[in-house]
C-alpha cells in the first residue's frame, strides 16, 4: 500500500511554510511532523496518497435528516433543507457529505465554492494533486456522551463536541464557547494540549482532562483521525480525478477499440430511440384520432391523458353511471345474437351509438327482437345501409 503525505494548511499563501508528515498505510501511532513550503514539499506527494487537513474556522458543520438513501440525492436536497440556517446564497457554497449517522441523520460541511477554489489552485500551482480533502476539526476523536474532545493550537482551541458539528475559537473566548455548546457542564473536555504550550488550563474553568506528549496539533491530529469519522470536501464538481494516462499508455490500442466500439453502440442506441420517438408519435396520434371517435365533441385536445381522465369522470358520475350500463346492454346483446360486429363506438348526450356490421338484415330483426323485452336500455335504429360487403348498421342506445 501507498504511504501517505499529510499536509495542514492554515492560509491560502503559497510561501507560508505547512506542517507535514510523510507516514506509512499501516502507521497508528508513529507521525514524524515536518515544516516547509508546499514547493519544497511537493515532490513527495508524486508517488504517495495526498491527504490535506484545513482549517475549520472555514467550514460550517451541520447534520440534517434526509429521507434519502442515496448520497447523491441527499446533496440535491440539503441546500433546500439548509437554506433558512445559512446567512448565504446556497448557490455560492460547496455541500460535501459524511456516512449517514444511526440516527438516520447526514453529516455536512459546509463551505464558500471561493475558499475551495483559492486552495485548490494552491495546491494545483504547487503540483499537488489531492486524494482528499478533510477540515482539521473533523481529525479529533469522535466525542461520547461523557466527553467532548478539543486541540489547543497555538492561540486557538479546536473543539468537536458532536460527530457532526465543533466550533473554533480563541483561547481567551474557549469558556464562553463552551458556556454556549454545554451550559450545563455535562461533560468532559478532553484536550490535547503540545509540548511548549504554556496555557494554564486552570482558568478556563471547566471540567478538563488533560492530555500531553504530543510535539506538535499536527501529529495529535492523525493519531486520531479516523476517515470513516470525517468528510471529505472532494465531492461533487470538486472530485479529483488524477491523471491515469501513463498507467494507460500499455492499453492505448486497446482503449482506442473499446472507444469506437462505444461510439458505434451509442449510434445504435440513438436510433432506437429516434424510431421509438417515431412510433409513441404514431401511437399518440392514434389515440387522439380514436378520442375523438369516442368523444366527437371534443374538438380541441390539449392533453389527452388528462382530458380522457375527466370523460371517465364524468360518465362515471351521476346517477347509475349510464356509460358502463350502455356498453353492459350492448354487451349482452351481442352475445345474444352472434355475428354482428362493434365497428365505432361513440357516447354524447347521455346515448351510446354504435356502428356495427353483419353479414344479412337477418340479424337486425333477432336484434330488433332481443331488444323487444325489457332490457333496460331504449333501443332505436339510426340507419341500416346492405351492401356488396354485408350489412352496415348504426344503433342507438339510451337509459330506459
Amino acid at each position: 500500500m501507498r504511504e501517505t503525505l499529510y499536509i495542514r494548511l492554515r492560509s491560502a499563501d503559497p510561501a507560508e511554510p505547512v506542517d507535514y508528515c510523510v507516514a506509512r498505510a499501516d502507521a497508528i501511532a508513529s507521525f514524524v511532523v515536518q515544516r516547509g513550503t508546499l514547493d519544497a514539499i511537493a515532490p513527495l506527494g508524486s508517488h504517495r496518497r495526498v491527504v490535506v487537513l484545513v482549517p475549520s474556522a472555514d467550514v460550517r458543520l451541520a447534520a440534517a435528516e434526509i429521507p434519502a438513501r442515496q448520497p447523491a440525492k441527499v446533496l440535491q436536497a440539503a441546500p433546500f433543507v439548509l437554506e433558512e440556517q445559512l446567512a448565504e446564497d446556497v448557490d455560492a457554497l460547496h455541500f460535501a457529505l459524511g456516512a449517514r449517522q444511526p440516527d438516520n441523520r447526514w453529516p455536512l460541511a459546509i463551505i464558500s465554492h471561493v475558499r475551495m477554489q483559492a486552495w485548490l489552485s494552491l495546491l494545483a500551482e504547487c503540483q499537488l494533486h489531492v486524494d482528499a480533502m478533510i477540515p482539521d476539526l473533523l481529525a479529533l476523536q469522535v466525542p461520547d456522551e461523557q466527553h467532548a474532545t478539543a486541540l489547543i493550537d497555538d492561540d486557538q482551541v479546536l473543539v468537536r463536541s458532536e460527530r457532526s458539528s465543533g466550533f473554533v475559537c480563541q483561547i481567551e473566548d474557549l469558556p464562553l464557547c463552551l458556556e454556549i455548546a454545554d451550559p450545563d457542564k455535562a461533560r468532559t473536555i478532553s484536550v490535547v494540549v503540545p509540548r511548549g504550550n504554556p496555557l494554564d488550563l486552570s482558568r478556563i474553568g471547566w471540567p478538563l482532562e488533560p492530555r500531553h506528549g504530543f510535539a506538535s496539533p499536527l501529529e495529535a491530529l492523525l493519531q486520531q483521525l479516523r476517515s470513516a469519522d470525517a468528510i471529505d470536501l472532494l465531492q461533487g464538481r470538486y472530485s479529483q480525478k488524477r491523471n491515469r494516462m501513463r498507467w494507460l499508455a500499455p492499453w492505448k490500442n486497446a482503449a482506442i477499440l473499446a472507444g469506437v466500439a462505444i461510439a458505434l453502440g451509442l449510434v445504435v442506441q440513438t436510433l432506437d430511440v429516434v424510431r421509438l420517438r417515431h412510433a409513441i408519435d404514431a401511437q399518440d396520434s392514434a389515440n387522439v384520432t380514436r378520442y375523438q371517435q369516442i368523444f366527437p365533441e371534443e374538438k380541441r385536445i390539449v392533453d389527452l391523458t388528462n382530458q380522457l381522465d375527466q370523460q371517465l369522470t364524468a360518465l362515471r358520475g351521476g346517477n347509475g353511471d349510464p356509460f358502463m350500463a350502455m356498453v353492459d346492454v350492448l354487451t349482452q346483446a351481442l352475445r345474444a345474437v352472434p355475428g354482428l360486429k362493434v365497428q365505432t363506438l361513440q357516447f354524447r348526450d347521455g346515448a351510446l351509438f354504435a356502428g356495427l356490421s353483419a353479414a344479412n338484415l337477418e340479424l337486425l330483426d333477432r336484434l330488433k327482437t332481443w331488444f323487444g323485452t325489457d332490457r333496460g336500455a331504449q333501443f332505436s335504429v339510426d340507419s341500416a345501409n346492405s351492401g356488396s360487403d354485408g350489412v352496415q348498421i348504426r344503433i342507438r342506445l339510451s337509459p330506459a
